[in-house]
């Protein structure tokens, strides 16, 4: 039974997310060729304020279709299970648990394609971005990157993408199942439901970036000990200081393991209510 719900989430949600990628792809094509037509400003003090204005407003918009599908699949969870189709959806023989998975599963892929899209995107137009925000010093080199990954980020290249990309996993279902959590939480309320999740999923975010900020505590302090006190950079070719690599792979791993409990609880939290305290419109 949870295959054939998954089928029918499918069906049901992926013209919004497709449309957005599509979306998404053509601005960022049409950006890129107005960036590729412009050039750097003619003194080296100078910097192109239509190119920065442009990418600016560029990054705004990938924040925001991220963002919308965000606001999609809340809402969904939120007719689909606690309005009148939620009635439907309860008298089906499936259990809350299958409920949950299929949705989580569905919206979670989608995070995670529109988060690689939104990455390329960016990639892509900073590329093109940054040779003629400035006359010089402003081109990104991928060498560069590739050949200081070690002191960039606390481990080879290769290392990174794949912890970046199981990073990106985690956060997807995480970013689903706070969003469900929040909803499902929200439904407790007799009145203002939907004010009532909006409230409790930004009551959640702060919790996560306040917990987070504190387990980033350690690192922080190293950096400002390894600033404050020594002043010395890693004595590396690059000029890169030795902090930097740690506090690259602590944030990795603290975002990762804070991404992993926070779905966790969501997944609970939601199960329970849905079980426990179901209250239907």
């Amino acid at each position: 039974m949870l295959n054939k719900l998954i089928k029918h989430e499918w069906r049901e949600t992926w013209k919004i997310p497709v449309l957005s990628c599509l979306v998404l792809i053509t601005a960022t094509c049409i950006c890129a060729l107005c960036l590729m037509r412009m050039e750097p400003p003619a003194v080296e003090d100078a910097v192109n304020m239509g190119a920065l204005f442009l990418t600016i407003l560029y990054a705004m918009m990938v924040s925001c279709t991220s963002f919308l599908i965000l606001i999609y699949f809340g809402v969904r969870f939120y007719r689909n299970l606690y309005t009148d189709e939620g009635y439907l959806m309860h008298t089906l023989p499936v259990t809350p648990r299958q409920l949950i998975l299929s949705k989580m599963l569905v919206a979670s892929l989608w995070y995670f394609v529109c988060s690689l899209l939104a990455v390329w995107s960016m990639i892509v137009i900073l590329t093109f971005c940054m040779p003629v925000i400035a006359l010089e010093g402003s081109a990104i080199s991928f060498d560069w990157f590739t050949t200081n990954s070690a002191l960039l980020f606390g481990m080879p290249m290769p290392a990174f993408l794949i912890c970046y990309l199981l990073l990106s996993v985690v956060s997807s279902f995480s970013n689903a199942l706070i969003l469900y959590g929040a909803v499902s939480l929200g439904q407790l309320f007799s009145r203002h439901k939907v004010m009532a999740s909006v409230l409790c999923y930004i009551g959640f975010s702060m919790l996560i970036q306040t917990v987070t900020s504190f387990a980033m505590t350690p690192y922080l302090t190293k950096l400002i000990i390894t600033e404050g006190v020594s002043g010395e950079l890693a004595g590396n070719a690059a000029g890169i200081p030795e902090f930097v690599g740690v506090f690259m792979r602590g944030t990795l791993l603290v975002s990762f393991l804070g991404s992993l409990l926070s779905a966790v609880g969501a997944y609970i939290l939601t199960e329970y209510i849905m079980k426990r305290q179901l209250n239907l419109d």
